[in-house]
């Protein structure tokens, strides 16, 4: 994550800004608090409302140019050793 960042040239982004991200893009598609739960892995509602903060409704992602690429681009699971 880390040497990502870097090699981006993004600064001040932490892992778990993506776990808050990913809770509002949900709530904003009309997923239930249950729902989101079972992704995101709070166990109460007040936990997870700490990170949840929307901004609108609907599909952040209609129409973004980038999609198609996105999900048609190939996975590879697993960690890299390098020395």
């Amino acid at each position: 994550w880390t040497r990502a960042c870097k090699f981006l040239g993004i600064e001040d982004l932490h892992f778990h800004d993506l776990r808050h991200e990913g809770v509002s893009r949900l709530f904003e598609m009309d997923w239930d608090i249950p729902r989101v739960a079972s992704v995101s892995g709070h166990r109460d509602w007040n936990s997870m409302r700490r990170y949840t903060h929307l901004r609108g409704r609907g599909d952040a992602y209609a129409g973004w140019p980038w999609l198609e690429v996105v999900l048609k681009a190939p996975v590879i699971l697993g960690a890299r050793a390098t020395k």
